[in-house]
């Protein structure tokens, strides 16, 4: 499970304990090598300076020992890379994009990884028509792909460390989430 440009904190480690109480083994790679943001802008500042591709080299790097097949989850920013992951590791076997995801333009995917991409309808970081890219890119390569909307404009809400959490929202995401795990 990957962090928000915000970095490794709690609200990170809170869901992922949320996901392992669930029965699912999760590993929390921080590829900001211990760097922590408070705002958005700071953290979304500093990724721009490590770049994205690098970023998802980090991740890769954290992975590689990995053994099995993976189901590749992230917010916001990490969503992004958690959903490089899913288009180009072989073991991905599922992407869970919460708060972020997409591509500008149709691109390929991999057949087996399902992806479930999660955004509030009127979140300011969203870019309309980039998650029905992917869903497309997915569709065409035989992938099952789900678009999820909630209400609202926040953004990380799935996050209870966040001024955006919204609790009622936040459990709907993970009763999803882990429907998708159960079908990954």
């Amino acid at each position: 499970m990957l962090h928000s440009a915000l970095g490794r904190n709690a609200g990170i480690d809170a869901l992922a304990e949320k996901f392992t109480a669930a029965g699912h083994t999760v590993h929390t790679p921080d590829f900001y090598e211990g760097r922590t943001f408070t705002t958005a802008e700071a953290g979304v500042g500093h990724a721009e300076e490590i770049g994205f591709s690098r970023l998802v080299d980090r991740v890769a790097a954290a992975c590689a020992g990995l053994p099995g097949e993976l189901v590749f989850a992230g917010l916001s920013l990490g969503a992004g890379i958690a959903q490089q992951m899913g288009k180009n590791d072989p073991r991905a076997r599922g992407a869970l994009l919460l708060h972020g995801g997409g591509f500008p333009k149709p691109t390929r995917w991999q057949s087996q990884v399902p992806v479930q991409i999660h955004f509030a309808v009127d979140d300011e970081w969203r870019d309309h028509g980039t998650a029905e890219f992917l869903l497309e890119s997915a569709a065409r390569a035989g992938a099952q792909a789900e678009h999820l909307l909630y209400p609202g404009a926040t953004h990380l809400f799935s996050d209870e460390t966040s001024p955006d959490h919204v609790p009622e929202h936040a459990e709907l995401l993970l009763a999803r989430a882990l429907e998708f795990l159960d079908r990954a």
